[in-house]
């Protein structure tokens, strides 16, 4: 299904750090997160329309919550942000140490926000976390002791959870409370071994996982329950940073990149996306 495709072109704004595609499948939209831009975008694939929202300082996800919000974590906090008129009201603010920023965060099968940390500007070993936070602003600690938050998926019984910690190079499996919001470490289900790190994820509707690989020019697709690589995507950009799935008929993979640094990648930076 996916073995050899290579993923096409379809957004472009010269973002160093495109993260945290989120498919708004009632109004048909694409949102990504440009961190260090500090803009969320909101993507019409079917007209090219892009509608901006400025954050102040970092933001590291933004998801669209049941009423139609659009709930991100940025550096002061965890806001909503009317999409029509642009209003922004706080949530909540889990996070305590400025050395940190928010990271990668998804709406678990309960509609809460669970949403990780990494280094602002360098790395502690240990030292950041992933929260869950409820819908009245309170929140508790998910896992702690974790260096880079990245990737989260729910099966569809919400019953199992992955999680990445990037710099462990592994996809974990937790068992997953979802009346509580709780995650209980069960095993690790799939290891990256080719020089690249596992950042973001999305999940198939029969359980398979899609891994965006930095560093690896490729989104590689996985069955966690056996550890068998069925396949990958190739991207013309090196540091692959996450995916989700969309589209009007939910066949596309969408992709989001960053730029090197030392690489002059034309396109790195932007949005892909490759039918699945």
């Amino acid at each position: 299904m996916s073995q050899g495709k290579t993923a096409e072109l379809v957004f472009y704004a010269g973002a160093s750090l495109l993260e945290g595609p989120h498919w708004d499948e009632k109004n048909q939209l694409l949102y990504v997160v440009s961190i260090e831009d500090h803009f969320v975008y909101a993507i019409d694939p079917a007209t090219g329309a892009v509608e901006s929202y400025p954050t102040d300082g970092p933001v590291g996800c933004a998801v669209i919550d049941e009423d139609g919000m659009i709930l991100e974590a940025e550096q002061d906090g965890i806001f909503r942000i009317d999409s029509k008129t642009k209003e922004k009201h706080f949530v909540s603010q889990p996070r305590t140490d400025d050395r940190m920023r928010f990271n990668d965060g998804k709406l678990d099968p309960k509609g809460r926000l669970l949403v990780g940390t990494m280094g602002l500007e360098g790395s502690y070993e240990g030292e950041a976390n992933l929260y869950a936070v409820e819908k009245d602003g309170s929140f508790k600690t998910v896992i702690e002791g974790v260096t880079l938050s990245n990737g989260l998926a729910w099966t569809e019984d919400g019953k199992t959870m992955y999680f990445i910690d990037t710099p462990t190079k592994k996809v974990g499996q937790y068992a997953y409370d979802v009346a509580s919001g709780t995650a209980t470490f069960e095993k690790y289900v799939v290891e990256i071994t080719d020089g690249s790190s596992p950042d973001g994820m999305c999940i198939e509707p029969d359980g398979t996982i899609w891994v965006a690989q930095y560093g690896g020019h490729k989104v590689s697709h996985w069955n966690p329950a056996t550890g068998e690589k069925l396949g990958e995507v190739k991207v013309p950009a090196k540091n692959v940073t996450s995916c989700c799935i969309g589209g009007a008929k939910m066949d596309y993979l969408y992709i989001t990149t960053a730029k090197d640094g030392e690489l002059e990648e034309a396109m790195s930076g932007g949005l892909f996306r490759v039918k699945l």
